[in-house]
């Protein structure tokens, strides 16, 4: 591809190319038109069509975009930019903390989940990043920001040229290639307040000239070390205790150990606490009193103890290559090679009888633990607080211990996720003006997960808990000490497979003339096949290993796609021209569909193009949507059962942990989705432009991980069927009766097994602006402005009703949707002169409606504002140095070292409080500086 002198000017040509077959409402950035006779091929269409020929409709962020903001990951540059992720439904390296994530970065357009944005690596499938849940999700951090050309994002359902599993758009990353000198890069990076600090070195390196020597080879190598930040790093993640939003979201199991009677006659209490106390924490490390439950209990805070961000540590190589095999004919290339290691240190592991066992664990069915992680303390322990259960109840022989596992430590693992991807191909001139493209494709994501410390195994500690020998309240003897320390699981708890391979092929020519151009067609086909294998430790399997909330059984899963697809360009008229795309993807075991396309784009006048498409796509089930074997684990956080709670007060009943059923679903439909787009560019001088452009998406079955628990508890009239219950125990009827209410049985389990929902609407309008002032003496100043407006995003629930979450936190849908601005931008003022260059950016994010705390039945209308999140960027460059052959990028990311604003999300979604990490970066104030070498 010929490259313009203006980065604008390339994307606007490569737009109005896109445009014309997808039609498609997105603009940003275009630009000035520069005519050139070269063809190239852009995202989003297999037609090669002239440079500079129509608007842009998918955004395009390039290399040197990148290097200016410091990001240090994919992640982070994208969700800077902003409209490329929307709401929390993206994962981030941070949620690895509590979640079996396997620390997978994944991005969600418009908001629809990571499962339906499809990313590509130059036009071609990337495998997912293979947690042990999730087949799909690919991890954008696996692709080093310096091996990176350009990315291009295509914000419109893509079904019709790439296949089902583009309903919500397209991130295709460019890689660099046709590289013929040398360069060498370091970065360093550091947060003000510590925490989070960044390393980075990489180079390449490429030889020939394709057009006269007739080959090219290029090596791109890249090491990154990001540091850890802890949440008693930062103020706003340092505890999980928020009276000021009725939340909290500690923990009933502590260390010191909270007890329980057997037979509930006094309630959760702590020996070690007096019942006036007032003191500032209870004693020990690990707990302390908190101001929303009674002044005799300890909660167990966990949140200074979080990983917000884990270490991370990454070595790649990528490697191109291109060959003139004829006149015609070139054959290419590609590999990867990509090795990232993340360590996450979170709080010690709970213990208690609010912890079920799965049903093939050893210790199921023998007491005193029937199916419960059961700590029991005796009388005859030495640890038996007897002058304290005297005062209370002195007929009680034992007690339940809620402990937190002090004796064995953090939990501390490591994930290693290995990338594998190759590509051979040829391409060029079949004679006849047939153009063709063919590739066989292979990529894998092979990611384990180990465990360094403090995970018991469950069958080994429970005897020695209940051996009497543990004290639960205060130091144990340096023999019990190393004897349940010894009990800790450090090897390998999984390991995850998922592979791709495809051969595909496609066929483009120019068949006749018409008024306003070349008729066009182009024919494609593709055979791939998806696997998926899990291979958990054999203590997985059982549930053994605590801290992974239940158990998880191997799968092997593979399945046959094959595609077909046929687009057409027809420029009728000079002003006027007509796009068609049709495609045919049949998913082995699942089903098959075709998913058409339609486009129409006028361009009246040189200053005004007009667009507007409308097509269908569909979404077949993951293979782990599908074949993930069913288990047992527990909610995420303390929740409460509002139909038992406020007549037991039980611990077993509030501010508890449930159990839920976990898996796939064989009887899921595939999702169907209709969207559509219509929008206008103005360009009325070379230096000014801007763009407008309307979306819809309508999104049928969408397929869901789960009511969310929460939603689940609090609207039983709605959602009870969800919930399976116990017989009520003569001590529960007998309650109940002196309530004057029917008895309710206690929570065995909570249904959270993948499911189709319903429908999910979507509508909303893109912004883009764009001015150029170029002077004589001051250099040239560049403002831009790229924004979405979010008017409706709304979810059905099962009754047929719709509730909606636009500018508010969705509360009842794991795994789609999350938190949804009304508004978000980026806006820049750059400056250039000479070898200088500054730009001073502004990431823009609109407040939203937050779910209630955990002390606090309110209303929807009742919910607390989450403030808005405005960060302010500086960016500057020079690249005079060494005869201009040295460039050194420094800046501050976060220059006003404003904080993530405060949210419930934060704690009961995921570890971290007080703020929700998709949402927001913790690190706060961030400086970075580069030096680049080329030779």
């Amino acid at each position: 591809m010929k490259k313009s002198n203006n980065v604008f000017c390339s994307g606007y040509s490569a737009a109005l190319g896109l445009s014309s077959v997808l039609a498609i409402g997105l603009t940003i950035f275009p630009a000035i038109a520069q005519q050139t006779v070269e063809r190239v091929e852009v995202t989003g269409s297999s037609i090669k069509r002239i440079d500079a020929e129509t608007a842009l409709p998918v955004q395009i962020i390039t290399r040197e975009q990148i290097e200016a903001t410091g990001a240090v990951s994919a992640e982070q540059f994208l969700q800077s930019v902003g409209v490329a992720m929307q709401g929390n439904s993206n994962s981030v390296a941070a949620t690895a903390s509590g979640a079996n994530s396997g620390n997978v970065s994944g991005v969600s357009l418009r908001g629809l989940g990571s499962q339906r944005t499809l990313v590509l690596i130059d036009g071609k499938r990337v495998a997912g990043g293979g947690t042990i849940t999730d087949s799909t999700t690919v991890d954008v951090n696996l692709i080093p920001a310096s091996a990176i050309e350009r990315i291009e994002i295509l914000k419109d359902g893509a079904s019709a040229i790439y296949g089902s599993d583009a309903i919500g758009g397209v991130i295709n990353f460019i890689l660099r290639k046709d590289y013929k000198a040398g360069e060498v890069s370091v970065y360093g990076g550091r947060s003000q307040d510590g925490g989070g600090g960044v390393t980075r070195i990489n180079g390449g390196v490429g030889w020939g000239d394709f057009a006269t020597q007739r080959f090219n080879i290029s090596v791109f190598a890249n090491y990154q070390k990001e540091n850890s930040l802890f949440g008693i790093q930062r103020p706003f993640a340092s505890t999980a205790i928020n009276p000021q939003y009725l939340n909290d979201t500690t923990s009933g199991n502590t260390f010191p150990g909270n007890i329980v009677p057997v037979n509930g006659s006094f309630g959760t209490r702590n020996p070690t606490v007096g019942a006036a106390s007032t003191g500032p924490a209870c004693p020990g490390p690990y707990s302390t009193l908190d101001p929303l439950f009674p002044q005799n209990r300890c909660r167990f805070d966990p949140a200074g103890l979080v990983s917000l961000l884990p270490q991370i540590e990454t070595t790649s190589v990528f490697l191109n290559g291109r060959l003139s095999l004829t006149k015609d004919i070139e054959g290419y290339g590609q590999f990867s090679f990509v090795n990232k290691e993340s360590r996450t240190i979170i709080q010690p592991v709970p213990i208690s009888d609010q912890f079920a066992l799965p049903p093939n664990h050893p210790l199921f069915g023998v007491a005193p633990f029937n199916g419960f992680s059961t700590f029991l303390l005796r009388n005859t322990s030495p640890f038996y607080p007897a002058a304290f259960v005297a005062a209370r109840d002195p007929t009680l022989p034992n007690l339940l211990v809620r402990y937190r596992s002090a004796l064995t430590g953090n939990r501390d693992f490591t994930d290693k996720a290995e990338s594998t991807r190759w590509v051979l191909g040829a391409k060029g001139n079949l004679g006849r003006g047939w153009d063709f493209d063919v590739a066989f494709l292979h990529t894998d994501v092979k990611l384990t997960e180990r465990d360094n410390g403090g995970y018991p195994l469950l069958s080994q500690i429970l005897p020695i808990l209940n051996s009497g020998t543990v004290n639960p309240f205060g130091p144990s003897s340096a023999a019990v000490t190393s004897q349940v320390q010894a009990t800790n699981f450090v090897g390998t708890a999984y390991a995850t497979k998922t592979s791709l391979d495809s051969l595909s092929a496609k066929t483009t020519k120019e068949l006749t003339d018409l008024a306003g151009g070349p008729l066009a067609i182009a024919l494609g086909a593709e055979a791939r096949r998806e696997g998926f294998t899990t291979s958990p430790s054999p203590q997985i399997q059982i549930g053994d290993i605590s801290g992974y909330g239940g158990n998880n059984l191997p799968q092997n899963k593979g399945r046959n796609v094959g595609a077909a697809f046929i687009e057409v360009n027809a420029p009728f008229l000079r002003t006027v021209e007509a796009t068609a795309a049709a495609r045919y993807d049949d998913y082995q075991g699942t089903g098959s569909r075709v998913s058409p396309k339609f486009g129409l784009r006028w361009h009246p006048v040189k200053q005004a193009l007009f667009r507007g498409s409308i097509g269908s796509g569909f979404r077949a089930p993951s293979l782990t949507e599908l074949y993930q074997p069913q288990a047992i684990g527990v909610t995420a956080q303390g929740l409460t059962d509002p139909q038992r709670c406020a007549v037991t007060g039980s611990s077993n009943d509030c501010a508890t942990q449930f159990p839920i059923a976990l898996g796939g679903n064989t009887a899921l439909k595939s999702e169907t989705s209709k969207h559509a787009s219509v929008g206008v560019v103005f360009e009325p001088t070379n230096n000014i432009s801007m763009g407008v452009d309307a979306f819809l998406v309508n999104l049928k079955n969408t397929i869901i991980f789960g009511v969310d628990p929460a939603a689940i508890l609090s609207n039983q009239a709605r959602f009870g069927s969800f919930i399976t219950r116990g017989a009520c125990s003569p001590a529960d009827i007998a309650t109940f009766a002196a309530a004057g209410l029917p008895c309710v049985g206690p929570i065995t389990s909570i249904n959270q097994l993948n499911q189709n929902l319903g429908q999910t609407q979507i509508r909303g309008m893109d912004f883009n602006f764009r001015w150029r002032l170029p002077t004589e003496r001051a250099g040239t100043f560049t403002a831009t402005l790229n924004g979405t407006h979010m008017s409706k995003y709304q979810i059905q629930q099962l009754d047929g009703s719709f509730l909606s979450v636009n500018g508010a936190v969705n509360p009842i849908v794991n795994g789609a949707g999350g938190v949804i601005p009304t508004w978000r931008h980026y806006a820049a003022v750059d400056w250039r002169r000479g070898a200088w260059n500054v730009t001073f950016a502004q990431q823009y994010q609109s407040g939203y409606k937050d779910i209630c705390g955990t002390f606090d039945a309110c209303p929807p209308q009742l919910h607390e504002n989450v403030s808005r999140y405005e960060v302010f960027h500086l960016f500057g460059s020079y690249s005079g140095l060494l005869d201009k052959k040295m460039k050194i990028t420094f800046g501050v990311r976060n220059l006003t070292n404003v904080l993530p604003p405060y949210t419930n999300v934060g704690g009961q979604s995921f570890f971290q409080s007080g703020y929700d990490p998709g949402y927001a970066d913790p690190r706060g104030r961030f400086y970075f500086t580069s030096l680049t070498y080329k030779f």
